[in-house]
Order: C-alpha cells, then structure tokens, then sequence
C-alpha cells in the first residue's frame, strides 16, 4: 500500500470504486478532478485498497512491526523545546549533557522544531581605547621609520588571518 495516500483520499477512491461499477478510469479521471495537484494512484494501488477494505473494514494501514520511536515523546520534545528557550546560546553537546539523550536525537527533535544550532561566531570589535592605541601606534611608526628608513623592510607583511582555540 503506498503511503503518499491520505485517508480522506482513500475513502474517496472507494467511494468512487463501488459508484463508478469498479471501473478504473471513472475512478482516476474523479480523482484527478477532486485531488489536481496529486499523484493518480496506480491501478494496483486501486486493486488492493478495495481488496484490504473488505478483507479489515478499513483503510488505516496496519500497524508497523519492529522497535518503535521512543526518544521522540512529547517530554523530550518539551525538554528541548524549553531548553532552547531559556538559552538559546545553548550548544548541542551542552544541551545533550543537560538533557541526557543522545547528539542524534538532539539533531533529530531539534530538525523538527526548526531550531538551528548555535555555533560562537569570534569577531573583532573595537573597544573604547583601540583609537588611541593605533593612534599611538600610527606615531610610534613615523617616528621610528624617521629613525630608522629600513624599518619598514624589516617587517613582514601579511593578510589577515584569525586564529581559532580549536585550530582550525
């Protein structure tokens, strides 16, 4: 049974199935109208929806085998949520030790409430004094070159470059 079907637009293929006589094309051509921006379900997607109707007596997909969802309760998803909140600063391995669940599920809970990670983005402002240190500075060098012409020569320039705790 595919599962881009709703259950509004199950039922109304079986509606559509047992009026039109069980014939396809009535069924695809009524879909298509009620439904424009869908995808016309296949023919055996047809077959066995009407086929799993009478065999259950509905059209909910059975319930799915295997180990269900357990850390995407609605007590984790407030936990987050309010963590968030209160600091949104937060990062994620802070948040996974305060919350105690895995980085994964963080992520997983985190991608649902459409919250983005908090990354500390290093900038350079200026302080109150820096204009008068590189005024003493821009001094500092004249003076010195009016001293010493080769100074300058001496110096290595370069671009640019900020440096991380971390090294990258």
């Amino acid at each position: 049974m595919p599962r881009f079907l709703t259950k509004e637009q199950r039922i109304f293929i079986l509606k559509q199935w047992w009026m039109s006589g069980r014939t396809l094309h009535i069924v695809n051509s009524a879909f298509k109208h009620e439904f424009p921006d869908d995808k016309i379900p296949a023919r055996q997607t047809i077959y066995r929806l009407a086929k799993k109707f009478d065999e259950t007596g509905s059209v909910e997909d059975a319930p799915r085998s295997g180990r269900p969802t357990s850390i995407n309760t609605e007590e984790n998803i407030e936990l987050v949520s309010e963590s968030f909140l209160l600091s949104p600063k937060t990062s994620q391995r802070r948040a996974v030790r305060d919350i105690h669940i895995s980085r994964s599920s963080l992520q997983r809970i985190m991608k649902d409430l459409n919250l983005k990670p908090y990354k500390p983005r290093l900038l350079q402002y200026l302080n109150e004094d820096d204009p008068d240190q590189r005024l003493e500075f821009c001094e500092w060098i004249l003076d010195s070159t009016e001293k010493d012409p080769t100074l300058l020569d001496q110096i290595l320039w370069t671009d640019e470059a900020i440096f991380k705790i971390n090294g990258r």
